[in-house]
């Protein structure tokens, strides 16, 4: 009898706590449309690109607008100037594009300022290329598959792959990792690797370091196969595009019961204007780049990888 009635009342229970849900629409104000910038350029061979939106209503899931017609160059320390041009099939893409296959954008050390004008409004941004360590080797096992590896029908059983590169004697070097599988880039969010000298903190005293185990095993968030194609883009990024990303990545985790009131991310893209009420977003970054790839092959497999 005492079980009957337990069960009745946890029915009822969930009957009224079903009851009282209902769809509240907030009424939110009205976004000030920032300029966005998307925009990391590279000394790797080839063109450059430069994408311009404007920000939207928090509820708005609709495809950010692109600004058109904005007139968009970049000057570096040693005077050159390089004018980036609207694509014609992509609208509020800018694309500076070399004159000769030697003519690569970017030299490390110098100091690079992106120009924007559009509808009677400046904004500029400066950033400094960075130096960057060559990769030294990408060296995989065989193995069974984490549960994060694992997830979402990923294979079981396969090759668990790291990089070996060591950090530039001198505090400070930032950089950020990006990983292909067959030509593929790992962007998910949980993908976003970023690190301050050999180790993912500054001031945890890793200057000089080979790089930690966690960022060496980043580039394996799922096993790989015989004849998978792994490559490895190690970029060289400043102290403020580090704390960008830190911030970003706060952010997109700020969600849940005992989440943190929402904040402003960190930009360097600034309006001229400090009377403006048109604002800019988002961060310019210059990077070099280096890179490694191999081919996954069963007889070149390591066992026991440190």
């Amino acid at each position: 009898m005492k079980a009957n009635i337990s069960f009745l009342f946890v029915l009822m229970l969930g009957f009224l706590l079903s009851s009282c849900e209902d769809i509240v629409t907030l009424n939110m104000p009205s976004s000030d449309h920032y300029m966005i910038i998307e925009a990391t350029l590279t000394n790797v061979p080839g063109p450059q690109k430069i994408i311009l939106t404007r920000s939207q209503d928090y509820f708005d899931n609709t495809d950010a607008p692109r600004i058109s017609g904005a007139n968009v160059s970049i000057s570096d320390s040693e005077g050159r100037e390089y004018l980036f041009k609207e694509s014609k099939t992509e609208m509020g893409s800018y694309v500076w594009t070399p004159t000769t296959p030697t003519d690569i954008f970017g030299k490390v050390g110098k100091t690079f300022k992106l120009t924007v004008k559009s509808a009677n409004e400046t904004f500029t941004a400066s950033e400094t290329m960075k130096r960057v360590p060559p990769i030294d080797s990408i060296l995989y096992q065989y193995d069974e598959a984490n549960l994060r590896q694992a997830a979402d029908g990923k294979p079981k059983n396969g090759y668990d792959a790291q990089f070996y590169a060591r950090d530039p004697i001198g505090v400070g070097d930032c950089f950020r990792v990006k990983t292909y599988k067959n030509r593929k880039v790992f962007n998910g969010t949980q993908n976003l690797v970023f690190f301050y000298d050999a180790a993912f903190q500054k001031g945890a005293m890793a200057d000089g370091l080979m790089f930690i185990l966690p960022i060496r095993r980043s580039i394996s968030p799922e096993l790989y196969q015989e004849k998978d194609t792994i490559k490895v883009d190690l970029y060289s990024i400043s102290e403020g595009q580090f704390n960008f990303y830190s911030q970003a990545r706060l952010e997109l985790n700020n969600a849940g019961l005992f989440s943190r009131p929402a904040a402003n991310i960190p930009t360097n893209f600034i309006n001229t204007n400090p009377n403006s009420p048109l604002q800019g977003a988002g961060w310019f970054g210059i990077s070099a780049v280096s890179t490694l790839q191999t081919i996954v092959d069963p007889k070149q497999a390591r066992k026991n990888i440190k």
